[in-house]
């Protein structure tokens, strides 16, 4: 139930006027009534808004230089704001698309008086729509088009920098992020307490419709390691994204565009292509994309070189290049999403030249994931195939994922549950190679938050529950069970590498338990604090293999601003 006062004047807030407020300084939430008349305000926009008229448009109340909007003062009964059900029902009406959010910036139809039909018909509310989250995993997909609409109410930290129009022929964004974590790791025998800093800022700049240049620069800086930092942890001002589109087809069934030079790649659910949002730096690639904007399928067709975090020990400072030795390409196919299900199709070609042990994969795979009433699922699998020096190569992996939205608990939880296969060398001296190759994946999001283990020869039971006890609040508990999947081949870690093995086989296959926790604290649109704590409880292989296993703790705090 609201709650209603007589009345109340402040500097934000003009009872005599009965405001709709834009609140200046953007706090998180502030109530007021007054006279009966409910405002809320939420991150500086208007959540509440009760008209003077039936059907009022209040898109002209939501001008952008409009701080305090007058709109009349109804004559109200005692109890036209008592109803929690209109309240809850109208909180639960918030848009989740552009055309749901132009359809919603009208007002609701006002009804009668129940006890007088003929008396002054009471206001309705009407819910603001939800700010857009225009950031996306690439920053070159981020989309500010709602800052074009004539009436647009949001206003937020570095919007005045974007949609810049250059005259007749050009539309100009600049934007970026700053990101601060510390990190405390105790894990397997690594102590290092750190900080980490990581700056970006790109320019977009769109030439008419057919025409497209984005540049994207990175610092990241690590301080007070007591370890050599690692390669993804530092790289002074380079170039992240420097590219060029041009739209090669118009049709009414999509847009045909060509893009070359340097690029971060983007691909599903981020298992097997992904720029490694958590590593300070970040991945990129050089090369050429062919892709398709349809209708109904995006297709993908690409040809680039790594560009390796290798390079930036003791030399971070000189300008990335590619690796030539290197090649990755693919084509990678996206049914976009029908009756909440989304489809993927891809093949993805990863070859690496005068090595000790070169290799040459080929990866055929797809994903499917969807939702049905209360119920989500996610299925990823692929088969790999080529060579690995002189050894024939034949691995591959798979998800299985099955969800719940617990919708009649409180803090909107969904529990997940996951098994995590990927093949490992049955006998590393046969002759065949069996281990998957990961390729460029997000290790860290899958396998355990410590990054100890990867998507080769191994299997994991794990458990995912996340809640919402507030909308600026996020929790997420994860378990995991690892197993190696042959016990005679290595344990891989989030980057790959082997760090554990016993030829032998005798260490056995339990690796053990993580459990992660995070907090995600979301006190602004642009801005958010992230608290995680990760604890590795060894199995009898960490224990007996070279190294010991003694248990292990990951704890940090980060920051992250966007502008």
């Amino acid at each position: 139930m609201l709650p209603r006062a007589t009345r109340w004047t402040t500097g934000f807030f003009n009872a005599e006027s009965y405001p709709v407020v834009r609140n200046p300084f953007h706090v998180s939430m502030f109530l007021v009534a007054v006279n009966g008349l409910t405002v809320i305000a939420l991150s500086g926009e208007p959540i509440l808004v009760f008209p003077e008229q039936p059907g009022a448009d209040i898109s002209t109340l939501l001008a952008p230089d409009r701080d305090v909007v007058p709109v009349g003062k109804p004559e109200l009964a005692p109890t036209a704001f008592e109803d929690e059900h209109d309240t809850a029902t109208a909180r639960s009406q918030e848009p989740t698309s552009r055309s749901d959010q132009d359809n919603q910036a009208k007002t609701s139809p006002v009804k009668e008086s129940a006890t007088n039909p003929t008396s002054e018909p009471r206001p309705t509310s009407v819910v603001a729509p939800k700010p857009p989250n225009p950031y996306k995993g690439v920053f070159y997909e981020n989309d500010f088009s709602y800052l074009d609409k004539p009436n647009n109410p949001y206003f937020y930290l570095g919007d005045a920098l974007k949609r810049n129009r250059l005259g007749d022929w050009g539309i100009l964004d600049i934007g970026g992020e700053y990101r601060l974590r510390q990190h405390n790791e105790h894990m397997l025998n690594r102590d290092n307490n750190f900080l980490l800093q990581r700056t970006r800022i790109y320019g977009d700049l769109h030439v008419g419709e057919r025409l497209r240049a984005y540049a994207e620069a990175i610092d990241a800086t690590s301080a007070w390691e007591d370890l050599p930092p690692r390669p993804t942890e530092e790289n002074r001002f380079d170039a992240l994204n420097l590219f060029a589109d041009a739209k090669m087809i118009d049709a009414d069934s999509g847009d045909l565009w060509f893009r070359g030079g340097r690029q971060e790649l983007l691909y599903g659910n981020q298992r097997l292509i992904s720029p490694l949002d958590w590593s300070n730096t970040r991945r990129t690639f050089d090369g050429v994309k062919l892709f398709w904007r349809g209708e109904r399928w995006n297709i993908d067709g690409f040809w680039t070189r790594p560009v390796p975090f290798s390079q930036h020990v003791n030399n971070d400072h000189n300008f990335d290049h590619p690796d030539l030795d290197q090649e990755f390409y693919g084509l990678y196919m996206t049914r976009k999403a029908s009756c909440g299900q989304t489809l993927d199709l891809y093949y993805l070609g990863y070859a690496k030249y005068n090595d000790p042990r070169p290799f040459k994969t080929h990866t055929f795979g797809s994903r499917w994931e969807g939702k049905l009433d209360l119920w989500l699922w996610e299925i990823e699998g692929a088969y790999q195939f080529g060579e690995y020096g002189p050894a024939d190569h034949s691995a591959g992996f798979y998800t299985l994922g099955l969800g719940r939205k617990l919708a009649r608990l409180g803090w909107e939880p969904t529990l997940w549950f996951y098994y995590d296969w990927a093949s490992g060398d049955e006998d590393p001296t046969d002759g065949r190679h069996e281990t998957f190759n990961q390729l460029f994946p997000l290790g860290h999001k899958y396998f355990g938050w410590m990054d100890l283990v990867g998507r080769q020869n191994i299997e994991d039971w794990n458990l995912l529950l996340t809640m919402k006890p507030h909308p600026a609040w996020e929790i997420a508990f994860w378990w995991h069970t690892f197993r190696l999947q042959e016990a005679r081949d290595a344990l891989y870690d989030a980057a790959g590498n082997a760090i554990r093995q016993d030829p032998t086989g005798a260490a056995g296959r339990d690796v053990g338990s993580e459990a992660d926790v995070t907090v995600r604290w979301t006190f602004h649109p642009r801005a958010d604090v992230l608290f995680g704590y990760s604890h590795l409880f060894p199995g009898r292989f960490l224990k007996v293999t070279p190294g010991g296993g003694d248990q292990s703790d990951f704890y940090y705090t980060q920051l992250s601003v966007r502008f």
